[in-house]
């Protein structure tokens, strides 16, 4: 057995112990949130009959993969995730989805993934990945997707310069003030302690599409951005 790096360790240890707020500090306080799912499913470019197979990175708590399985109702998943806790709660919440989920707890940036895949999709769980292993992990997810398979991932990326991650805060906390939105005593919770290490490890956008590229994807863009979040899509050519 590899010894787990640090990243791995922490992110286990931030989501095991935040499992059972979860849904309540990011659905109800992340403007992000349900848009970064929808950009994500919205660039899967198949029928809603499709008889998908779907590799989910980061399951969490199965927001995402509640909605698509409602989206593909033909469609099945194979979900990872490293923190136990989490999982438990997915599990409870895609219960009726029976056969159509496999939800598996296992450290992404080592995972042999059961290929092929139609589609492999992510939200807000790559930055997790530790920095040495991003670039590797993309060739894998290519290896594991059927030739025309593709590849959606929504994350937080670093800005390009710490002055404009200052505006972003800035406009943020503008965004939230506009909306009405409240901190529940929950999200103060989490607030005082994100300035402890969780495992997060963000990096450059560009990064994100230059290791897609290099893996050997095409039609590799940025498909949506709002600040210092984003969704990238990528495509495995279909041979010939």
């Amino acid at each position: 057995m590899p010894t787990e790096h640090p990243n791995v360790v922490l992110s286990r240890q931030h989501f095991d112990l935040m499992a059972d707020q979860y849904d309540e500090l990011f659905v109800m306080h992340m403007r992000d949130y349900d848009i970064t799912h929808e950009m994500i499913l919205t660039m899967l470019p198949f029928s809603r009959e499709s008889a998908l197979r779907v590799l989910e990175l980061g399951t969490g708590t199965g927001n995402l993969t509640q909605k698509l399985l409602d989206r593909f109702p033909q469609s099945t998943v194979v979900g990872y995730d490293v923190s136990a806790e989490m999982l438990t709660r997915a599990r409870a919440k895609l219960a009726s989805a029976g056969t159509r989920v496999q939800l598996r707890q296992g450290d992404i940036s080592q995972m042999a993934f059961p290929g092929p895949f139609d589609a492999a999709i992510s939200a807000i769980a790559v930055h997790h990945v530790p920095p040495s292993a991003k670039p590797i992990l993309f060739h894998r997810l290519y290896a594991a997707l059927r030739p025309g398979g593709v590849l959606v991932l929504g994350d937080a990326f670093q800005p390009a310069t710490p002055a404009l991650g200052e505006r972003y805060r800035q406009l943020t906390a503008e965004e939230f003030e506009r909306q009405g939105i409240v901190e529940t005593p929950a999200y103060a919770e989490y607030r005082s302690r994100n300035s402890q290490p969780s495992g997060g490890a963000s990096t450059h956008l560009h990064k994100y599409l230059q290791w897609m590229q290099q893996a050997g994807l095409s039609n590799v863009d940025c498909v949506w951005k709002h600040f210092a979040r984003a969704v990238v899509y990528g495509e495995r050519p279909a041979e010939a």
